[in-house]
């Protein structure tokens, strides 16, 4: 967004000059600003001093602060998380853990086919044993 080649305290000046009853066609043209933008400065800084437009411009930049904030820690919230080490997997939501030693049940149905000459077919393994 462009920034106003008036101050804060330029403005309210002119402000002032309307209320004090000088036309706001001749302030618009010693100032060499549009009547939209009068109006607008107006809405904006209409009955306000000084000293409020200071609190004005404080507040605005906490807001803009604090917005930052909650807008990193919403995507640290919604990021996955990459804590463990590389080799380990991290532990998915509705499975049990695993014991320690023990392996992953598709793994060991793989392991139990081959040794048993069965087939894995599927998403189900199942293993055959031939005697």
């Amino acid at each position: 967004m462009r920034r106003s080649q008036f101050t804060e305290s330029e403005i309210i000046h002119l402000i002032q000059e309307a209320n004090a009853g000088v036309p706001v066609d001749e302030i618009c043209r010693t100032a060499q600003v549009s009547l939209r933008t009068f109006y607008r400065w107006r809405r904006r800084f209409g009955g306000l001093s000084a000293p409020a437009v200071m609190q004005m411009k404080e507040l605005e930049a906490e807001n803009r602060r604090l917005r930052a904030l909650v807008s990193n820690l919403s995507q640290q919230l919604h990021a996955p998380e990459r804590t463990e080490p590389p080799g380990e997997r991290p532990h998915r939501p509705g499975r049990l853990p695993l014991p320690a030693g023990a392996m992953p049940p598709h793994r060991a149905s793989m392991l139990a086919a081959e040794r048993c000459g069965g087939s894995v077919v599927g998403r189900f393994a199942s293993v055959r044993v031939t005697r």
